[in-house]
C-alpha cells in the first residue's frame, strides 16, 4: 500500500470517528488478546517497524502491546501500554491507541504520550488490521513509507 493511501486512510477514519459518538467508555468490550502479523516488507528500513506483537486490550479501557521491531541494522522487543478509545461503526470497530509508556526502545528519552497507531476489528470475527504510525512519530514526519499496515486477529479472555 502507498504511503499517501496510508495516512489518507488514517485521515478518513478521523473524520468518520469525529462524526460518530466517541467515548473512552468499553461499551460491550470483552477483555481480549491480538495477534499482530506484519506483511512481508521489501527490504529494511533505517527506522525499527513492527514486525509481530501481542496486542492485549482491557474492557477498562487500557491496552499493553509486546512487538518486535526491525529495522536494518537492528532489532528491539518493545513494550508499550496506555489508553484507547473506541469508535464504533456498523460492522466494525475502531480503536486509536494512545501509548502512556514505552520500555525496551533505546532512544525513548520520556513516556510522553503518542498515539501509537489504529486497530480496526470486524465485530464477528475479531480479525481486521492494525496501522501502526509509531514509526513516522520516531523519525517526526521524514519517512511516511515507514506506515506499517499488519494482520490482527483477536481472541476474547475469559
Amino acid at each position: 500500500m502507498k504511503p499517501i493511501a496510508v495516512i489518507l486512510m488514517g485521515m478518513a477514519i478521523l473524520v468518520e470517528m469525529s462524526s460518530t459518538a466517541m467515548s473512552q467508555e468499553p461499551f460491550d468490550l470483552k477483555n481480549m488478546t491480538c495477534h499482530i502479523a506484519s506483511a512481508d516488507t521489501n527490504g529494511c528500513t533505517g527506522i525499527p517497524t513492527l514486525h509481530s506483537g501481542v496486542l492485549t486490550i482491557s474492557k477498562e479501557g487500557a491496552f499493553k502491546l509486546k512487538a518486535h521491531y526491525e529495522g536494518c541494522f537492528m532489532v528491539e522487543k518493545v513494550t508499550k501500554s496506555g489508553r484507547y478509545q473506541v469508535s464504533r461503526f456498523k460492522e466494525t470497530m475502531s480503536l486509536e491507541l494512545l501509548t502512556t509508556k514505552t520500555t525496551g526502545m533505546a532512544d525513548t528519552a520520556s513516556d510522553f504520550p503518542r498515539t501509537l497507531g489504529f486497530a480496526n476489528l470486524n465485530y464477528d470475527r475479531l480479525d481486521g488490521y492494525f496501522i501502526d504510525i509509531s514509526a513516522v512519530i520516531r523519525e517526526r514526519g521524514r519517512h511516511t513509507e515507514n506506515i506499517i499496515t499488519s494482520k490482527l486477529q483477536c481472541e476474547v479472555d475469559e
